[in-house]
């Protein structure tokens, strides 16, 4: 007779991670047969896969700009005479200063606006810089209107310092080409009340300190105080070249599309049963591997806006280029 207090365990099945399916995705970064077939069959997934490598190719300039300091424009080897000035001005008492109140610039003991307020030679180079204050309250012209028409009536062309109520900007020259090689430009939403702005630049530097040094110091405060300043304008450029980069590489591959489902329609091309969904999904799975390469070499090598917003648009059209011709062309008859 069978016990009734005898219990009966049943082995739980567990199911196991499927590693092979997931090699077999990750073969769509290299083999195009696979992309194809993939694509095919799990065209659904495509829209996802496609809306990451967008994400992805626009990973370095989204981080490039970010992180951009509003000082590199003019921390170079031609910002001798910006050195210069910023020195001679600082230590200029007869030279008026400059405060910050309330995110509003204004200078003190003097109303210059077409005329520069302090001005610095340097007779061996032949070059100059002048500082301006521009008054761009309600009333007035705009900041921009202002320096434009102060450049027109001095048309030499020379470093000059714009300090606006709302914004300033920086132009360095060379002196021996007369080409602008340096601009830095911003607002003063992110700083605090700077009563002094000699002061400010003075900050923290030892007086015992070399000449050399101590110029040095005062532009090192000279870039913090542009790195503050170009906070806004940062915020400004990492949405437009963001968003000008996820333009081009979407409109791109979604251009890539069509053309390939054309390609396809040949009357003797064994793909000309594809419907336009399924090259849709053949082309957004074959858009991660050229995303991953231009997120590496765009890490790697760096450079400018308009280099790194061509990296996917130059992979992709490879592959792309690749996998019309080997897997979606009509068979080569001998």
């Amino acid at each position: 007779m069978a016990n009734k207090n005898v219990k009966v365990v049943k082995k739980s099945k567990t199911k196991t991670f499927n590693w092979n399916k997931v090699f077999f995705y990750l073969k769509t970064l290299v083999n195009n047969g696979i992309v194809k077939e993939v694509g095919i069959r799990h065209w659904i997934s495509s829209i996802f896969i496609f809306f990451l490598s967008i994400f992805i190719s626009v990973i370095p300039v989204l981080t490039t700009e970010a992180t951009r300091q509003g000082s590199t424009g003019i921390n170079n080897q031609y910002n001798d005479i910006l050195t210069e000035g910023l020195y001679d001005y600082v230590n200029n008492s007869e030279a008026p200063d400059l405060q910050i109140i309330d995110h509003e610039l204004l200078v003190v003991g003097s109303s210059a606006g077409s005329e520069s307020f302090f001005t610095k030679e340097i007779e061996q180079t032949n070059h100059r810089i002048d500082f301006y204050f521009i008054d761009a309250r309600e009333g007035n012209m705009s900041f921009t209107d202002q320096a434009n028409s102060i450049i027109e009536n001095n048309p030499n062309l020379q470093s000059r310092v714009f300090f606006g109520t709302d914004y300033f900007q920086i132009y360095i020259v060379n002196p021996n080409t007369m080409q602008a090689m340096g601009m830095a430009s911003g607002g003063y939403n992110h700083m605090e009340d700077i009563p002094s702005f000699k002061e400010y630049i003075k900050e923290g530097v030892d007086t015992s300190l070399s000449i050399t040094e101590v110029k040095s110091a005062y532009m090192n405060n000279l870039y913090s105080f542009v790195n503050d300043g170009y906070l806004d304008l940062r915020g400004q450029q990492v949405g437009m070249y963001t968003g000008i980069c996820l333009a081009i590489n979407g409109g791109i591959t979604l251009i890539v599309v069509p053309v390939l489902f054309l390609m396809a329609r040949g009357k003797n091309n064994p793909n000309r049963t594809l419907k336009f969904y399924q090259i849709m999904g053949i082309t957004f799975h074959s858009t991660l591997s050229p995303a991953i390469v231009a997120l590496i070499i765009g890490y790697i090598m760096g450079g400018t806006f308009q280099y790194m917003s061509m990296l996917f648009v130059m992979c992709f059209g490879f592959r792309a280029m690749w996998l019309a011709m080997k897997y979606l062309r009509p068979p080569v008859e001998y």
